[in-house]
């Protein structure tokens, strides 16, 4: 059944049990929601509206079709949706995931905040952190240039 629409993948998606969480559920889900998703261009929010879902539970369970498509189980799972439903994920290109800042946290005495609150103003810097920043990279600077 190559020619299928939108409807027809949600009629189905809405007859599966939304809060059971066993793996042949889960593959069919996951795998109709990658279905509207990448074939149909929805959003996951557009998707959670309509399933009366989280967003969050859209994105894991459209991530999860890309990276399991190739799986014998998942493809156990979905044969029938995928028979229905045809869909090659392979074509997907998944996003490397984005390098975050990491946080630390230390403690200072009064003092030594004075002084790098002192140094920031020199600066030009409205915010401490900042300055603890540009103090660490310049010092890492030289640091590695001796």
């Amino acid at each position: 059944m190559e020619d299928y629409s939108k409807e027809d993948v949600i009629a189905s998606l809405k007859q599966l049990p939304q809060y059971l969480r066993t793996r042949s559920v889960v593959d069919q889900r996951s795998y109709l929601i990658g279905v509207l998703a990448y074939r149909f261009g929805m959003s996951e929010p557009q998707i959670a509206e309509i399933l009366g879902l989280k967003r969050s539970k859209i994105n894991y369970n459209k991530k999860l079709a890309v990276q399991f498509y190739s799986d014998k189980v998942f493809q156990s799972n979905v044969y029938v949706y995928a028979q229905m439903f045809p869909f090659d994920f392979s074509v997907i290109e998944t996003v490397q995931q984005v390098q975050r800042n990491k946080r630390v946290q230390i403690d200072i005495s009064r003092n030594m905040y004075n002084r790098i609150k002192a140094a920031g103003s020199i600066y030009g810097h409205k915010d401490i952190r900042i300055t603890i920043k540009f103090l660490l990279d310049k010092s890492m600077k030289m640091l590695w240039e001796e």
